[in-house]
């Protein structure tokens, strides 16, 4: 397939579900208040709790990590039960398909990480001590999630208990995530440490690995 063809199939498949998006709201809307209720949440139990950077870093990422997996169903799993996959079949290679819908998660989590973290550092009265490591460990995590995500949802999309099968296979790959986005975030705020950078570009490999490797499995496993 040459190069057009495979850019015409991302672009068809990122955007229906951008359009789906947009008519329906279900995954920023859902996803966002999700996360939102949560920072709020976390912040009125701690109200009366000295905050810190180690604390703040570890909540923050707990706070996109449950928000994104609301995302979860959305990717692959929904289609087969609408009995939409099968029209995705017919009009696109599976690369395609795992291309655009993981641009679409990525976009959706990224969103929701830069919203929450304008939020969390206003509520939890943090100090952001490194802005570009910051912003580097939520675009890196947010990426890394995005491909886990995709990747987890393209796993189970043909078993026939695949939502709870997909908690089970996410759960290993997300909280390797949540390792490096809560240990350089705790740099960024200035809790210590001299290796933030070197996390976050193993955040980005990580989230490379998932996003080249994922496509294979999805074409393996999402046979017409």
């Amino acid at each position: 397939m040459s190069n057009s063809n495979w850019r015409t199939e991302i672009g068809a498949v990122l955007r229906k579900e951008l359009i789906t998006e947009f008519r329906t709201k279900n995954g920023l809307l859902t996803s966002g208040l999700f996360g939102f209720v949560t920072v709020v949440t976390l912040n009125l139990a701690m109200f009366s709790v000295s905050k810190n950077a180690d604390m703040a870093a570890g909540l923050y990422w707990v706070a996109v990590l449950f928000a994104s997996i609301l995302a979860l169903p959305r990717t692959f799993l929904v289609e087969e039960d609408q009995g939409t996959g099968d029209l995705l079949r017919l009009i696109a290679q599976p690369h395609s398909v795992f291309w655009g819908k993981a641009l679409f998660n990525l976009l959706l989590i990224l969103a929701i990480g830069l919203g929450l973290s304008g939020l969390f550092v206003t509520l939890m009265e943090t100090k952001v001590v490194y802005a570009g490591l910051f912003f580097g460990s939520i675009v890196t995590g947010c990426a890394s999630l995005a491909g886990a995500v995709t990747l987890c949802g393209a796993l189970v999309a043909r078993a026939a208990n695949r939502f709870a099968l997909a908690a089970a296979v996410s759960a290993p790959l997300l909280l390797s995530i949540l390792s490096f986005g809560v240990s350089t975030m705790r740099t960024a705020l200035g809790a210590g440490g001299t290796n933030g950078w070197t996390l976050v570009m193993g955040a980005f490999c990580y989230a490379v690995v998932l996003f080249a490797i994922g496509p294979w499995i999805f074409a393996a496993v999402w046979k017409k």
